[in-house]
C-alpha cells in the first residue's frame, strides 16, 4: 500500500518521487477549487447576504492559494536551507503543497458546521457568540499542526535535516500560517 503525506509522511518524503511539482500544481489546483467550493456553497444555499460570484471573486480566491501555498515554500525552503537541509525549490514548492490538504479539510468542516447549523434553523442562543472565534480558530490551529506535521516529515526524511531542527522548522512554518489565517479574524 503506498504511503501518503497525510498519515505517514515519514515513509512518504523518504522516496525519490515525494517532489513531485506535478503532484504539487495538482494540489494547488484541488486546494482552490475546493475553496471555491465551499464559497459557492455559502453562496447557493445560505441565508447570508454575499457579494455574487465574479471574477473578482475567483482571483481572490486564487490569490489566498498562491499565498497559502507560497509563504511556506519561502519559508521551508529559507529556513530550511539556511540549517542545511538538502532541499531543492522544486522540493519545497511540493512539500508546502501538501500542507494545503489540512488547510482544505479545516475549511471545509469549519463551513460544514456552520452550515449545518444554518441549515438545521439551531436557535441562536443554544450556539455561541462569534462562531469565527470557537470553531475556525481550533480548526485553523489544528489543520495548521497537521501541516506542521506533514513538513516536518519532508523536512526530515526527504532533505536530511534532524528531528528536532525539522521539527522546530516545521512548527515556525506552521505557527506563521496560522497566523496569516487567523489575522482576519483577529481584526
Amino acid at each position: 500500500m503506498p504511503s501518503t503525506p497525510l498519515v505517514d509522511p515519514d515513509e512518504y518524503f523518504a522516496r525519490a518521487d515525494a517532489g513531485s511539482l506535478t503532484r504539487a500544481v495538482a494540489l494547488v489546483v484541488v486546494y482552490w477549487l475546493g475553496s471555491l467550493a465551499v464559497g459557492l456553497l455559502w453562496r447557493v444555499t445560505g441565508e447570508i447576504a454575499v457579494e455574487p460570484v465574479t471574477l473578482r471573486y475567483l482571483l481572490q480566491t486564487l490569490e489566498a492559494t498562491l499565498l497559502y501555498w507560497v509563504v511556506p515554500t519561502i519559508l521551508l525552503y529559507g529556513l530550511g536551507h539556511a540549517l542545511g537541509a538538502d532541499l531543492e525549490p522544486a522540493d519545497a514548492l511540493a512539500l508546502a503543497a501538501w500542507g494545503l490538504v489540512p488547510l482544505l479539510a479545516g475549511e471545509a468542516v469549519s463551513n460544514l458546521f456552520l452550515y449545518a447549523a444554518s441549515a438545521l434553523e439551531i436557535d441562536s442562543a443554544a450556539v455561541p457568540p462569534e462562531p469565527d472565534l470557537w470553531l475556525f480558530v481550533p480548526l485553523t490551529l489544528l489543520a495548521c499542526g497537521w501541516a506542521a506535521y506533514i513538513w516536518r516529515g519532508g523536512l526530515r526524511y526527504g532533505s536530511g535535516l534532524e528531528r528536532s531542527t525539522a521539527t522546530s522548522t516545521a512548527l515556525l512554518t506552521g505557527g506563521i500560517c496560522a497566523g496569516l489565517l487567523l489575522l482576519p479574524v483577529a481584526t
